[in-house]
């Protein structure tokens, strides 16, 4: 009896998977949340302020419109994942990006956000930060794997030199149960998390400060 409860055990989650997909929930477009968990805390934080312009999703254009595949149990793709109702993945990442760069101790402006570019030329600014979206993807198929990839470029606010590059990633990978929304949210939380603890760490390194102030590259 307790070997025919241990196969059980084993075989049920598994059973469940197949029959989820099987019975097309695959099929659609699942909306997730696109978070991250608490950031790294930076003691020796640096100081100096960045211009952010919001970021460019250079992902091909076949993939813009959503960020994650959904199979069913022969591995064809059924659906898609997509962001939540309403936002738009350049505006997500960037804000996010931006939290890490004020994390590590930078005064950080973002161009959209303000109005005025009086107020903008008021500001003495260390360096421009243009971001890249090379990559932002999830895949499953009986296990949910999502990948992370952007380019920052620290360029001289007036002659738009090129003072310092990164290209940041992060990945995460996970077992999938039953196929819930929860489980894409969390690989993608996790994965993000990662590139943004990265960055973070970039910008409180002493290559990127003495980039952006001594006005090249170190």
């Amino acid at each position: 009896m307790a070997n025919k409860n241990k196969v059980r055990c084993i075989f049920l989650p598994i059973l469940l998977i197949f029959v989820s997909l099987s019975m097309g929930c695959a099929i659609g477009v699942t909306r997730v949340r696109i978070s991250h968990d608490p950031l790294n805390r930076v003691e020796n934080k640096k100081e100096g302020n960045i211009l952010v312009n919001q970021f460019k999703d250079v992902r091909p254009q076949a993939k813009k419109e959503y960020i994650g595949n959904k199979r069913n149990m022969y591995g064809m793709v059924l659906g898609n994942i997509g962001p939540e109702e309403g936002l738009n993945l350049n505006d997500v990442l960037t804000n996010y990006f931006v939290k890490a760069m004020r994390e590590a101790g930078y005064t950080v402006v973002v161009s959209k956000e303000t109005k005025a570019p009086e107020e903008l030329e008021k500001m003495k600014f260390d360096a421009m930060i243009d971001g890249e979206i090379i990559e932002f993807w999830l895949d499953l198929y009986m296990a949910v794997w999502h990948y992370t990839t952007t380019k920052l470029t620290a360029k001289h606010p007036d002659s738009k030199e090129v003072l310092w590059e990164k290209v940041i990633h992060g990945e995460d990978k996970n077992v999938l149960w039953i196929g819930a929304t929860a489980e894409y949210e969390k690989v993608i939380r996790q994965s993000l998390t990662k590139a943004l603890n990265k960055t973070t760490s970039e910008f409180a390194s002493e290559d990127f400060f003495k980039a952006v102030k001594g006005g090249g590259k170190p």
